[in-house]
């Protein structure tokens, strides 16, 4: 396992050139040289980066791609982390697909993806494709890819807003960002804000010392917790819910780690806050939106949208095929990420910050 991979995803957040090795490495972990990240957006062109491999078929890709019936498929039958597409899409799906095509003229085939949809309304694809003669993929990958999602998910939101152009320096690429942004160094003092951070006085509060606070305790609590463990990569919550109250909307707190080159644009810190409100998109066809960047399980995920869905801990728990006991671990780890303690607190803060229709 690459110990640096966590790194390095988040030092391509900042700086695009660096998504192509990413890919690379990432692929590795399930012996797919073909690796493609995706981002649409319905106010821009699809942007892609593509390890050489699969550079021609990415482009292909995305020049009609709304017209893709893979696209459309997937847009009604949404899928949680990384799946197997030769067995998520239908045969005669596949025998039409013109991706599929272009794949397989290449010498491809096993493909496996994630469709990670933005609360600010973009969608973000991770795509990695075997070649023909390594065979399928199994579940040993899968497992190994959805370990570093929750990083590709907040890396992928970066690169959304930055439009996959090389940020310049700290003041102009918290502007660029388009989203409200901070700059803190590693001990959670302030470093600099952009004009949109500033004008959140119901969501931040100053505290002593230049520092930070959520004016949620809950989320608070999930904040502090961020700053003062470092920010250890792949254990702790760096992606946290806010509920929406009369004087504010419901949004994500995104915190990211600083790494490698990008420390060139924020000299001296360490981390950047980042929160992303929730914005209604074409791309983005169901209340699952809110779940991609919450460092959620795929199995968690679907547990959560079971709740929301009405059922109880032991329906939702028969629905999917699991025990009660590992459905009261689900409700538990869910109660930990998001900083509730009670089911109805829980249902509450997931139900105000999903404001999507299912299309």
């Amino acid at each position: 396992m690459p110990e640096d991979l966590v790194e390095r995803i988040y030092e391509a957040a900042f700086q695009p050139e660096c998504w192509r090795p990413v890919l690379e490495t990432v692929g590795s972990l399930a012996a797919s040289p073909a690796g493609v990240m995706f981002l649409f957006d319905d106010l821009r062109p699809v942007q892609h980066k593509a390890t050489d491999v699969v550079a021609h078929v990415a482009h292909v890709s995305t020049e009609n791609w709304r017209e893709s019936p893979r696209v459309h498929y997937a847009q009604k039958r949404p899928f949680f982390g990384f799946t197997i597409l030769n067995d998520y899409f239908p045969p005669e799906l596949m025998a039409i697909d013109p991706c599929r095509r272009e794949l397989e003229a290449a010498g491809l085939d096993s493909e496996v993806a994630a469709m990670v949809p933005m609360p600010t309304g973009e969608l973000v694809i991770y795509s990695f494709t075997k070649l023909k003669q390594d065979g399928p993929h199994g579940g040993d990958d899968i497992l190994r890819l959805n370990r570093f999602l929750p990083h590709l998910a907040r890396a992928g939101l970066m690169a959304a807003h930055l439009g996959l152009e090389r940020a310049k320096a700290t003041t102009s690429t918290l502007q660029a960002i388009g989203l409200p942004a901070a700059v803190l160094r590693g001990n959670g003092r302030v470093m600099s804000t952009n004009a949109l951070f500033d004008g959140l006085t119901n969501l931040f509060m100053p505290v002593a010392f230049g520092r930070l606070a959520i004016a949620d305790i809950a989320a608070n609590r999930l904040l502090q917790q961020a700053i003062e463990t470092g920010l250890a990569p792949a254990e702790h919550i760096r992606s946290i819910p806010v509920g929406e109250k009369e004087d504010r909307q419901a949004c994500v707190i995104h915190i990211l780690p600083i790494r490698r080159t990008a420390y060139d644009l924020f000299a001296g810190g360490d981390l950047i806050v980042v929160v992303s409100a929730i914005r209604k998109s074409s791309l983005v066809p169901s209340p699952q939106v809110l779940m991609g960047l919450f460092d959620l399980t795929p199995a968690e995920t679907r547990f959560a949208i079971g709740l929301l869905q009405g059922a109880s801990v032991q329906e939702t728990a028969h629905q999917l095929s699991v025990t009660l006991a590992t459905g009261r671990t689900y409700l538990a780890r869910l109660f930990e990420k998001t900083g509730t303690h009670r089911q109805s607190e829980l249902l509450a803060l997931l139900s105000s910050a999903h404001p999507f229709e299912e299309r």
